[in-house]
C-alpha cells in the first residue's frame, strides 16, 4: 500500500513537471518578446524647447510631464551643459544643451523610434513650415517656426531610430 501511495505521488509530480519543462524549453521566451516590442505612439508630444529656459525649468517639465523618460546624466562639456534623458529601453531620449555661461537652453535633440516617424513628420508639417526639399528615404526634413527663430530638422540615424533636432537661430 505504501508503494502505491509513492507511485501515485510520483505520477502527480511528473504530470506537474512536464508542462514546466516543456514551457521553459520552448523557443517562445516571453521576456525576450517584451524587450523587442517597439511601442507605436498614438500621439506625439514635442520636447520642452523654450529658448533661454533654465536647467531647472527643463528638469521640472520632464519630471512632471514626460514620465516615460528618466534623467541619466548631467554633464558639462567645454562651453555646454547637457541633460540626457532616456526611456527604459534606452532607444528613445532627449539631449538638452545649455550655455555654460548663463545656463540658457539653446538646443534639443529628440531621438524617436522609426516606427513613429510618420506620426512625428505629420505633426511637424501641421505646426511648422517646410523650408527645404524633403528626402523621405532618409527622413531628412527641415522646418521653421512662424518667426523663423528656430530650425527643426529630422534625420534617420539607424534602422530603428531617427532624430528631431531643435536649434535656435540668432
Amino acid at each position: 500500500m505504501n508503494v502505491n501511495k509513492y507511485f501515485s505521488f510520483a505520477i502527480v509530480v511528473f504530470l506537474m513537471a512536464v508542462p514546466l519543462v516543456l514551457t521553459s524549453c520552448g523557443k517562445d521566451n516571453i521576456l525576450d518578446d517584451v524587450e523587442e516590442l517597439q511601442p507605436e505612439l498614438k500621439v506625439w508630444t514635442e520636447p520642452y524647447y523654450v529658448e533661454g529656459s533654465t536647467i531647472d525649468e527643463v528638469k521640472n517639465y520632464m519630471e512632471f510631464s514626460m514620465k516615460r523618460y528618466d534623467l541619466v546624466s548631467e554633464t558639462t562639456i567645454a562651453e555646454s551643459i547637457q541633460l540626457t534623458y532616456t526611456t527604459d529601453n534606452s532607444n528613445e531620449g532627449f539631449l538638452y544643451s545649455f550655455y555654460a555661461s548663463n545656463g540658457a537652453l539653446y538646443s534639443v535633440i529628440d531621438t524617436e523610434l522609426i516606427v513613429n516617424s510618420r506620426l512625428v513628420i505629420e505633426y511637424l508639417k501641421k505646426h511648422y513650415s517646410l523650408i527645404a526639399p524633403a528626402n523621405e528615404a532618409t527622413l531628412e526634413y527641415c522646418f521653421t517656426n512662424s518667426d523663423r527663430s528656430m530650425v527643426i530638422t529630422t534625420a534617420k540615424v539607424s534602422d530603428t531610430c531617427f532624430n528631431v533636432s531643435y536649434a535656435y537661430v540668432n
